[in-house]
């Protein structure tokens, strides 16, 4: 936890070693940054130009893979240059849930608690709206895989009585009673192997009900889903359903789908060994495209916390700063030494890290007047040897 210090005594506004993402549109980046950008500009570009379906294996440290998510998947502005149509691109970001009793009701309930559910009748309203009663009809009984469902779906998009709304609202939630259920004109509650139809239905809303693989008549959908590694958690039976839910949902929206399933199993040996077991057997077949980060080199780290400390939102602008390195409040040298020795240069890690030292130099008064201290080699090799906390996190 970092210390309330005056970051003003090394030129700075802020501690530059938080893990806020940076405001606007452009980032604090590196090549190595860059290289990841790239491979997932590929497969948003291909996703724009065509309606077939990806589904995408990230591997990448935790902290590195959801802080890449949110800042690319949760801001819209964040998106690559090519969305210039925002609207034709819907992300939803979720995890597995770490909960091993019921994996799949977990899943489930939190994906309709993202959207919300005023949101989703929204979704389902709008999408019935804009196709003949019959066209709309067709496309959700055959996503949905049956009448009851389709007849749910068509209740929550077209009913404008309140009072069945919030019926409507428990039945796809909660569960309705025969009454309730009788009331809605429904035969039978959701069961639990519905469930993923059930958001196969609501992401199909969202791509658009329209018969035709028109690129433009349709909305791309990203379904990011974090810490797969979770799964390794979860009893055989709810795992099963869970991994088995995720395939179906992806055999049963064929086009204009695209999902991301982020693991931090990086390690190759591991990774090799256990990524069929988490995925179950199904799943890797459907595999389209890998992205492997492997941490940045340390010129390329160099360069992100250069940049970084240099970022408007963080450096105090003054003339002093002409006769400092670039790097301030780190020497050039004692930057480099402290990067190099990181197992893992991740971005996590590199803030961790750094933001370590910069801590233990402001608690040992290394700048008691503005610009009049520095951080050196000989300073990062003395908290080295006494470390504080390593990269792995662990504490010692």
């Amino acid at each position: 936890m970092f210390q309330k210090w005056d970051w003003s005594l090394a030129f700075l506004k802020a501690n530059p070693f938080d893990f806020t993402a940076l405001p606007g549109a452009k980032h604090v980046t590196c090549e190595g940054m860059k290289k990841l950008d790239r491979q997932f500009s590929k497969i948003l570009r291909e996703a724009t130009l065509s309606s077939h379906p990806q589904v995408v294996l990230f591997r990448a440290p935790r902290a590195e893979g959801q802080a890449y998510a949110s800042s690319r998947f949760k801001y819209q502005g964040a998106l690559p240059p090519f969305f210039s149509e925002g609207e034709r691109f819907r992300a939803i970001h979720l995890r597995v849930p770490m909960q091993i009793e019921d994996a799949v009701n977990d899943f489930y309930t939190d994906f309709l608690d993202t959207l919300g559910m005023t949101r989703v009748r929204e979704i389902v309203s709008d999408a019935i709206g804009e196709l003949p009663k019959a066209e709309a009809w067709e496309t959700l009984h055959k996503v949905l895989g049956g009448e009851e469902l389709a007849r749910a779906f068509w209740l929550l998009g077209t009913e404008e009585s309140d009072a069945k709304q919030t019926l409507l609202r428990n039945y796809f939630l909660e569960g309705s009673s025969r009454t309730e259920l009788r009331e809605l004109g429904i035969a039978r509650n959701i069961k639990r192997q519905d469930r993923f139809r059930v958001l196969a239905g609501v992401i199909q809303c969202l791509i658009g009900l329209a018969p035709s693989l028109d690129i433009h008549r349709h909305a791309r959908v990203c379904l990011w889903i974090d810490e797969l590694e979770n799964l390794l958690c979860v009893d055989r039976v709810p795992f099963r359903e869970l991994t088995q839910g995720i395939r179906d949902l992806i055999d049963r929206l064929p086009h204009f789908f695209t999902v991301f399933l982020r693991t931090d199993l990086v390690c190759s040996r591991v990774y090799r060994n256990v990524i069929t077991l988490v995925l179950g057997r199904g799943l890797p077949e459907r595999i389209t495209d890998v992205i492997y980060f492997q941490g940045l080199t340390v010129d390329e780290a160099m360069h992100y916390v250069t940049e970084r400390l240099n970022h408007r939102k963080y450096r105090l602008q003054t003339p002093r700063l002409e006769t400092l390195p670039q790097t301030y409040p780190f020497k050039e040298e004692a930057l480099r030494v402290l990067l190099e020795d990181l197992e893992l240069r991740t971005t996590g890690n590199i803030h961790k890290q750094c933001g370590n030292v910069l801590n233990a130099a402001f608690h040992d008064n290394l700048f008691l007047q503005a610009g009049g201290g520095i951080i050196n080699q000989e300073y990062v090799e003395k908290l080295e040897k006494s470390v504080i906390v390593p990269d792995d996190g662990r504490e010692i």
